[in-house]
């Protein structure tokens, strides 16, 4: 999925999407009579950078995600956990792995650049997809 794709998908879902300088963060999502999206535009040297940034605050929309100040650990490495899910399954489809096996790519870092994502995101995906015995099934 591209940066553009994943801007359209927060347009329709009528998420705004604002530049808003963060000491400790580069995105957030606020969910507070709408959803309102806050990215760190300073902080974020890469379109893939922003493009993974964008996914995981989308996830937290798309999982219901979100934890409050006085979340406890548990609970805030639980819906972080959903959000990564959502970003990496979104960006990571199974036939683009599959894609880059048939074209001889099989190192992480190779595989992260062909696909524009972070290499955390796709190792991810296909541990999700490998667990659930989506690769390799043949």
């Amino acid at each position: 999925m591209t940066l553009n794709e994943l801007e359209n998908i927060a347009y329709k879902e009528k998420i705004d999407i604002s530049n808003y300088k963060m000491n400790k963060t580069k995105a957030r999502i606020i969910n507070h009579n709408g959803c309102h999206i806050f990215m760190d535009y300073s902080k974020i040297h890469t379109e893939t950078e922003e493009k993974c940034l964008l996914a995981e605050e989308l996830g937290h929309y798309y999982y219901d995600a979100y934890y409050t100040l006085s979340s406890n650990k548990q609970e805030i490495e639980r819906q972080e956990y959903k959000a990564l899910k959502w970003k990496s399954l979104a960006c990571v489809p199974l036939n683009s792995i599959l894609n880059c096996f048939k074209s001889g790519i099989y190192n992480l870092w190779d595989m992260a650049e062909k696909l524009e994502v972070e290499p955390n995101m796709l190792e991810f995906a296909y541990k999700y997809y490998k667990n659930n015995e989506m690769l390799f099934a043949n």
